[in-house]
């Protein structure tokens, strides 16, 4: 079993070996890590960012797990501080939007439900966060950044002309996380369990870490529009971006993300890529 899990070839008892073998990679070493489209897709709006808001610089200020305090636990007061901190981060002015917490259902039967919106309420900026996200306090910073990244496009007027889709301008709107320093949380919080196992498992072929740790039964909390797989692309496209090739932060990803973006970044660095921006 060890040996399997380090990548070896002998799969764990119990799995046929006559059929697909998941714990096998499908791609070749050294390709890239999604699909053309989600590649060109990704790096075309890195470049749009990195015109709108400014080069990813190394400098730019990275929130990592632990950047909401200890004791946070959703209160109107903490929610509005830490709408402030994030706004610090992503350049946003939050001095004229208004923090609404709102509390969800416990359980919505076979549909998604919305976590967070921004919205226009007589002339003022509204942002609407659920305060059960709350008590997954790095994925509730995610939250807000997703919907400062949306005060960011919309507010400020740049997708005014874009004329896109609202599925892409929702995609579009986890990236401009990413490119504003706040995608280690964002992408953490894509692919979120209920409660933290103190370890992970870095995926194996196409099984995840969710499934070699044995929590696939555990409730899953996923936020956000773009995949960890896609976030993980994203990560390596902006890391080269600012010029990192071994990015410090990258301890910090869930073992999912972080898998994409070690083989993201080792496509990105293939002699015959040129890179965005």
């Amino acid at each position: 079993m060890a040996d399997w899990l380090r990548g070896g070839d002998r799969p764990p008892v119990g799995i046929s070996t006559t059929g697909p073998k998941p714990w096998l990679r499908t791609d070749s070493p050294g390709a890239c890590p999604v699909s053309e489209e989600q590649r060109a897709w990704t790096e075309r709006w890195l470049r749009w960012c990195a015109e709108e808001f400014g080069p990813a610089t190394a400098r730019r200020k990275i929130a990592l797990p632990g950047f909401v305090p200890a004791d946070f636990t959703g209160t109107q007061e903490q929610a509005e501080l830490l709408v402030r901190r994030v706004g610090a981060v992503m350049g946003a002015d939050v001095s004229g939007i208004g923090v609404l917490l709102v509390e969800s259902p416990e359980k919505v039967q076979g549909r998604k439900h919305r976590v967070g919106e921004y919205r226009k309420v007589l002339g003022r900026a509204v942002i609407e966060l659920d305060r059960r996200v709350a008590a997954r306090p790095d994925s509730f910073a995610g939250l807000v950044a997703h919907e400062l990244a949306h005060a960011r496009l919309v507010g400020e007027g740049r997708v005014a002309g874009l004329n896109i889709a609202h599925s892409e301008e929702e995609r579009l709107t986890d990236l401009v996380t990413v490119h504003l320093g706040m995608g280690v949380l964002s992408a953490n919080a894509a692919d979120d369990y209920v409660k933290a196992a103190g370890y992970s498992v870095m995926p194996v072929g196409e099984m995840t870490d969710r499934m070699l740790t044995g929590r696939r039964d555990e409730p899953l909390h996923r936020m956000g529009y773009l995949s960890p797989r896609e976030y993980g692309y994203a990560l390596a496209c902006w890391s080269t971006m600012r010029g990192e090739t071994d990015p410090p932060w990258a301890r910090h990803l869930k073992a999912s993300v972080r898998d994409t973006l070690m083989r993201g970044l080792a496509f990105r660095a293939a002699p015959w890529q040129a890179g965005p921006g």
